[in-house]
């Protein structure tokens, strides 16, 4: 009953707001090996995956990759995308809150834990649209990516 009251209030602040974020990031935005994969929901429905990553100047680069179906790495069930130089990696939804992001043949594989995008000490502005903590931001890769 009560992860029934917990999905129930997901769902209607998805129809309230329109739409909700879940970004994920590997470091902070200060290290030099920064990435982070944000994943939006509109209208209830799966939308757009945005990755951005640090070049080695320093700059930061953002990337639109393709949802391209559910997948198993391992043992481990998650879903696929796809970048634009065609390079596949699977992301599997982890019980402990992270997404682990990896490459079939083993070459590439990270942890990716909850970004939260907010004021911090009162100072900066409110992301309306993202995920308010790690548990929200996992229920919705797994809600609308991973099934």
């Amino acid at each position: 009953m009560h992860k029934l009251l917990i999905y129930l209030f997901f769902f209607l602040s998805v129809s309230v707001y329109g739409q909700r974020v879940a970004n994920f990031s590997y470091g902070n935005y200060d290290a030099k090996d920064f990435e982070s994969y944000s994943f939006w929901v509109k209208a209830n429905k799966r939308a757009e995956i945005k990755y951005t990553y640090k070049t080695n100047t320093g700059e930061f680069q953002n990337l639109t990759l393709k949802y391209i179906g559910l997948g198993v790495l391992n043992g481990e069930k998650g879903f696929k995308v796809r970048f634009p130089n065609n390079l596949e990696l699977y992301i599997i939804p982890k019980e402990s809150n992270l997404l682990k992001i990896a490459k079939l043949d083993g070459s590439y594989s990270k942890e990716f834990r909850w970004l939260y995008e907010g004021p911090v000490d009162g100072k900066g502005t409110f992301c309306e649209p993202c995920a308010e903590n790690e548990q929200e931001a996992l229920r919705i890769v797994k809600m609308y990516y991973s099934k």
